[in-house]
């Protein structure tokens, strides 16, 4: 098979050893990458804004690719090189039982843990078997024998963001059951799991159960709309998140939403049925029963119904419509008997 690549009115510039370090990154470490390379010099706030993500994350991808050497930070410190962590303060070991490194200030303080040289490490793992048998332990679950740099990582979660190393087990089996066996995706996770208060193992179980219960979920729901292996939108991602944990619904309510959707516009779009789910939430309507007892409601009024679906068409669809798609958009009527 040929590739032809159709550069049109300009080409991205990157350094071949971007390749490297491809396993190493999640999606939006990579965006903050193409996005500087076609703009060399926005600020960290505008990275954030045109990629719909926090400038933490910005902060963190910066600073990933300036370690890696693929980028220099020249002009911005106070947004961009000066935000790495600060040198930390090496604490002399004990007789019997050495520290690890600690840092000076708050962990929220920086997008990276620490990073160890060989000779720490060295130390570290024959003066504590408990570390030694920690780092065996994840190189067990992550399949492979890591190396000095993954190593340095890991004990870096533990000791810069104060965890166990039960939690940090955890984390690991979790991030392997979801396909994602890169030390590095692993610290991106733990320290936005960092962010959001999950400290103990706990707290830590919880949060996982969630991730992965919304995984599932959104799975079925791609497979329910047609989506196939396309990538949500940041949009449509936000809102079927917004469905599974703010509005708390169930799949039987995104299914009845998804077909009264496709009965109104022939089309199955999750923006549609959000519109769907958001007047059901407005309204405190949480099961099929609320749904069907406020049809009923509707249906002794004496106001019409869509067949086999909740709410007036004129009422609902129409404020739907407007809100969805404009004044101007008018919906395909739906077909009868396979007839237009």
């Amino acid at each position: 098979m040929k590739l032809t690549l159709h550069y049109g009115n300009g080409v991205l510039n990157l350094p071949a050893s971007v390749l490297d370090r491809l396993g190493d990154v999640n999606g939006d470490t990579l965006k903050v990458l193409l996005l500087l390379s076609g703009e060399p010099s926005p600020s960290v706030e505008e990275i954030a804004a045109r990629l719909d993500i926090t400038t933490k994350k910005v902060t963190a991808a910066l600073a990933f690719w300036q370690e890696a050497g693929i980028i220099s930070l020249d002009g911005e410190p106070s947004k961009t090189a000066n935000k790495s962590a600060p040198a930390p303060q090496k604490v002399a070991p004990t007789e019997d039982k050495p520290s690890v490194r600690t840092v000076s200030s708050s962990p929220k303080a920086s997008p990276t843990a620490p990073r160890y040289t060989t000779d720490e490490l060295a130390t570290l793992l024959e003066t504590r078997r408990e570390l030694a048998d920690l780092v065996d332990e994840c190189s067990r679950i992550l399949g492979k024998v890591l190396n000095t740099h993954e190593v340095g990582i890991l004990l870096g979660i533990v000791d810069y963001l104060g965890v166990s190393g039960e939690y940090l087990l955890l984390l690991l089996v979790h991030c392997v059951t979801m396909g994602k066996k890169s030390v590095r995706y692993v610290e991106t996770v733990a320290l936005s799991l960092y962010d959001e208060g999950i400290t103990d193992t706990e707290m830590l179980e919880e949060r996982l159960k969630q991730r992965e219960q919304l995984a599932a979920a959104e799975g079925k729901i791609r497979a329910m709309f047609g989506i196939g292996s396309r990538a949500l939108t940041s949009k449509e991602k936000k809102q079927v998140e917004s469905w599974l944990s703010n509005m708390k619904f169930d799949l039987d309510i995104i299914t009845r939403a998804y077909e009264m959707t496709v009965a109104a516009i022939q089309t199955p779009t999750i923006h549609y049925a959000n519109s769907i789910l958001e007047r059901w939430a407005a309204a405190g309507l949480h099961t099929l029963a609320e749904i069907e007892e406020a049809d009923n409601k509707r249906a002794a009024q004496g106001k019409p119904t869509t067949a086999g679906n909740s709410f007036d068409t004129a009422d609902f669809f129409g404020d739907a419509l407007k809100r969805s798609f404009g004044e101007d958009f008018v919906p395909t009527p739906p077909k009868k008997n396979g007839k237009g």
